[in-house]
């Protein structure tokens, strides 16, 4: 199963290492030529080239360079790569000596972060959310509870908690009001500045990710977000942190790569087929990464009724099952089966 693709020197990779399936992680690499990109949309499936789908115990930055390595060898000129801020993947690039380009959205989900992890507000907020949601959870009043909080994308959906505040908030200044809801909800006044910071600062960071996401990094797309930043209208030390964060972030990605007018920031499709492929697996977790892997390559196609037959009539089962040893390995149904048959 040879990569066949053009060779051209306007290349931009777009890779990932999955969570574990199993005991192993997959690393996935998609390519994209930079003069066929419309950034007058995001990015979707059938954009992309599938360049590497392989499974491994682990990935370093070697491991992840010498695969970049091996996949320019056959498509020309990389002239950058789009990733999130991983330590193997930024050392391979590094390594690879091939510009990066950090997802837009971790990169701002990793600005509020280092902002509001430690402050004593959001602390305090988010806990009494958590404790709301234990104590109350089979109650009368369950149906007032604050949204799940999930802790390692927490910055990543800060709009889901600040709009649940914000909704309380308004019903709090209505004039009729249940008690049982109202002593619940009470103590959401004393945070009541802090978040409508929150929701200012969400709303505009979804507002800027919508723009650069979909038109680019480009000079105007950068305008278009720095006028954003008007929107959080809340001047403090914390705002006035992350408004100065993101401008410099957008600029200095911007020039990164001085020889383009716009650039593709955004590793969001990736994320994407990894959700995609996990619902595939979810009906069978015991079989971790199997060559069912090969579905992220084919989410990039047009699965037309003579595309299909065409596939089908072209490929030997021989190719899969080579392809498998080498990009997979023994996987742990595999294992299993060979463990039940010794000890039957």
């Amino acid at each position: 199963m040879e990569l066949k693709v053009e060779t051209a020197d306007d290349w931009i990779i777009i890779l990932d290492e999955s969570v574990e399936f199993g005991h192993e992680k997959l690393l996935v690499i998609y390519g994209v030529r930079s003069n066929q990109i419309d950034f007058s949309r995001a990015l979707n499936f059938k954009d992309l080239t599938p360049l590497s789908i392989i499974a491994g115990e682990r990935w370093t930055g070697e491991l992840i360079k010498n695969e970049i390595k091996k996949i320019e060898g056959k498509i020309g000129k990389i002239i950058y790569a789009v990733a999130d801020g991983g330590g193997a993947i930024k050392k391979s690039l590094k390594l690879a000596n091939i510009p990066h380009i950090y997802d837009i959205t971790h990169k701002l989900a990793w600005f509020l972060k280092n902002i509001y992890k430690d402050e004593g507000e959001f602390i305090s907020y988010t806990k009494m959310m958590a404790a709301m949601r234990g104590r109350l959870a089979l109650s009368k009043v369950s149906h007032i509870l604050p949204p799940n909080q999930r802790f390692h994308s927490r910055f990543m959906n800060l709009e889901i908690i600040s709009d649940w505040g914000i909704k309380v908030i308004s019903y709090l200044k209505q004039n009729k009001k249940n008690e049982k809801e109202y002593i619940k909800l009470k103590w959401i006044y004393e945070f009541i500045e802090f978040i409508n910071e929150l929701s200012q600062v969400s709303k505009t960071i979804n507002s800027i990710m919508g723009i650069v996401k979909t038109e680019g990094l480009s000079e105007k797309s950068i305008k278009k977000s720095i006028n954003k930043l008007k929107l959080i209208i809340v001047d403090n030390q914390r705002t006035r942190k992350l408004k100065n964060n993101i401008i410099e972030y957008l600029k200095e990605s911007k020039k990164f790569i001085p020889r383009y007018d716009k650039i593709l920031c955004t590793s969001d499709i990736i994320e994407s087929s990894f959700g995609k492929y996990k619902n595939y697996l979810n009906q069978n977790p015991m079989i971790g990464i199997t060559n069912l892997s090969l579905c992220i390559s084919a989410f990039t196609s047009e699965l037309d009724a003579d595309k299909v037959k065409q596939a089908m009539e072209s490929s030997k089962n021989i190719d899969i099952v080579n392809w498998t040893k080498q990009n997979i390995g023994k996987t742990n149904l595999s294992k299993r089966k060979e463990f039940l048959k010794k000890v039957g």
